[in-house]
């Protein structure tokens, strides 16, 4: 081989050399960051919206649980505040009932049990022996009597209502019509009283309790003159049927008062 052939041989491989070694030369740092840059931004975004939704997630954790405190302290409040108000209904009952019924209060007392006979009428009270309660004390409400207390036991009292068959109370009429009377229960919700033949009534009047028996203070609202019954040829006394004052199947706190 000549000199020529050798120098086109070696030029030859230069040449093929040269192109292999460009096509796989390594990319430049630029190139490489132009390549990668979208998939830098895709995890950016991605590392963001995650940093935002854990954030997200814990406020709302966080605002859950101080709504639950929030709610539960709103439920305490509203409890109190149905006990204040119960308590000053309570207070405004004493005092009502001490300028207008009696001055001489044991306490107020709730209503627990009502008998379910429909021939009796008799309340069951949360106070007894314990708080002061004995036989015989009236019971009463702002609107009216209420009954008496017939049994007593250390923690609990029984009341017979106005409209039981064994009550009964001294009436009058209200205000300065006079004329007394004695009002017995009838059952289930009536009561009727008997005055003699001369006492002027008529629908409407309302009777209040007098002196007679000695058991309950005098002018407290008994019941409404719902009707006047006949007189028969031989009645010696006027019957009148009369509606309760106060519906002892609604009532809820009861004043109990000393007996006289």
């Amino acid at each position: 081989m000549n000199q020529r052939s050798r120098a086109a041989l070696l030029y030859a491989g230069l040449l093929l050399l040269s192109l292999v070694l460009t096509r796989f030369q390594v990319a430049s740092p630029a190139t490489l960051r132009s390549a990668t840059a979208p998939l830098n931004r895709v995890g950016v975004v991605t590392a963001d919206n995650l940093r935002r939704a854990y954030t997200t997630l814990t406020e709302e954790r966080k605002l859950g649980r101080d709504l639950e405190r929030a709610e539960a302290e709103n439920a305490s409040l509203r409890e109190r505040n149905e006990l204040l108000t119960r308590e000053v209904t309570r207070l405004r009952q004493l005092q009502k009932i001490t300028e207008t019924q009696a001055p001489n209060v044991l306490g107020i007392a709730q209503v627990v049990a009502v008998d379910p006979s429909p021939l009796l009428a008799r309340l069951t009270l949360n106070r007894g022996s314990r708080h002061g309660v004995r036989v015989r004390m009236p019971v009463t409400v702002p609107g009216g009597l209420v009954g008496q207390v017939v049994a007593v036991a250390p923690t609990e009292c029984t009341v017979v209502a106005l409209v039981d068959p064994e009550s009964s109370v001294g009436v009058t009429l209200q205000g300065s019509k006079g004329g007394r009377g004695l009002a017995h229960g009838s059952p289930p919700d009536r009561m009727k009283a008997q005055f003699s033949r001369g006492v002027p009534l008529k629908k409407g009047d309302m009777l209040v309790t007098s002196s007679l028996g000695g058991l309950y203070p005098v002018g407290i609202p008994v019941g409404r003159v719902e009707e006047v019954l006949p007189l028969g040829p031989n009645d010696v006394n006027r019957t009148v049927i009369v509606k309760p004052a106060v519906d002892v199947g609604v009532i809820e706190d009861v004043t109990i008062l000393e007996g006289l």
